[in-house]
C-alpha cells in the first residue's frame, strides 16, 4: 500500500484495534488497564504527534498511567532508552518497520516485534542496524528495572 492510498484511522477505531491486540494490558508490563496505577492507563504514540505521528495501531501502544506518570510518563521522561526499545520512533522512521521490545500478543513473553496497522505483531531481530548491541543491552537493563517497579505499583493498587 502506497503512502496516499494508506488508511486514515480515527483515534478511536486505533485504540479499538490496539486494546484487542495488547490484549487490554500493558505492552511494557503486562498489567492489565484494570489494575494499573489508580487504574490509569494510556495510549501511547510511538512516534509523536510532534514528530508527525498518526493514529493508527502500528504507532500506538497501551501503557499504564498518562504521559506524565507511570510507563507512558517514563517513555517521555527517558527518550534514550525509550527510542533504543522501539517506545519511541524517530520523525524519520516508519513506526511499522521500526522493532519494539514488548510483550507478545499473547502477554506470555518478550521480544523485539513489528507492529502493523491490522493489529498485529511479528517477532523480529534487535534493531542492530541502527543502535549498538552495547546501547540496547544498557536499555533493557533500565526498562527491566523499571518494568518491576510498574508491576510492584499494581500489585499495591489491587
Amino acid at each position: 500500500m502506497t503512502e496516499n492510498t494508506k488508511k486514515r484511522w480515527t483515534y478511536r477505531a486505533a485504540c479499538e484495534v490496539v486494546d484487542v491486540r495488547d490484549m487490554d494490558r500493558s505492552v511494557m508490563s503486562g498489567v492489565p488497564k484494570t489494575s494499573g496505577p489508580a487504574g490509569r492507563y494510556s495510549h501511547h504514540h510511538r512516534q509523536l504527534r510532534s514528530r508527525g505521528g498518526t493514529d493508527s495501531p502500528a504507532n500506538l501502544i497501551l501503557l499504564t498511567g498518562s504521559g506524565t506518570t507511570g510507563e507512558h510518563g517514563w517513555v517521555h521522561e527517558n527518550p534514550g532508552p525509550a527510542t533504543v526499545l522501539g517506545y519511541m520512533v524517530p520523525s524519520w522512521a516508519d513506526p511499522t518497520s521500526t522493532p519494539i521490545y514488548r510483550l507478545d500478543m499473547f502477554g506470555m513473553d518478550y521480544g523485539w516485534h513489528l507492529q502493523d496497522d491490522d493489529g498485529q505483531v511479528e517477532l523480529c531481530d534487535p534493531p542492530t542496524d541502527t543502535h549498538p548491541a552495547e546501547l540496547i543491552e544498557a536499555a533493557l537493563t533500565v526498562f527491566d528495572a523499571f518494568k518491576t517497579k510498574s508491576r510492584m505499583a499494581a500489585i499495591r493498587n489491587l
